[in-house]
């Protein structure tokens, strides 16, 4: 049985870089990252839909996601969840520091539209 969530598209932007180190150095992966918010706990989910997924270019073809699915509610399949370090730079000091970053793999991306009042 797989996971599902509910929320609010808090923004979303395609993403891809090059492996730096290890056995797949130099290799060069893409995904679509989308920020979920759950209205009900106020969580925000940092969620990735791999450039392999079947609804990978129709999302992120035009910048669709960005444009029309920001502010709506969707619901996703979660595939995984994983942590690792990930190096960030405050933009008020510009010091960098490593956090470690939760991220979760999703697929079956459904747009329910435009939240109601309540939620």
């Amino acid at each position: 049985m797989g996971l599902v969530l509910t929320g609010i598209v808090n923004g979303a932007r395609p993403v891809a870089g090059t492996v730096q180190n290890g056995d797949r150095k130099g290799e060069e992966w893409k995904f679509l990252s989308m920020e979920i918010v759950d209205p009900r706990y106020g969580k925000v989910y940092s969620c990735q839909l791999r450039d392999k997924d079947p609804q990978f270019d129709e999302l992120v073809a035009g910048d669709k996601m960005a444009k029309e699915l920001a502010g709506h509610k969707v619901k996703v399949t979660i595939m995984g969840i994983t942590a690792g370090e990930r190096e960030i730079v405050d933009k008020d000091t510009g010091e960098a520091k490593t956090i470690t970053q939760v991220r979760t793999q999703i697929t079956n991306v459904r747009d329910l539209g435009m939240p109601s009042d309540e939620e």
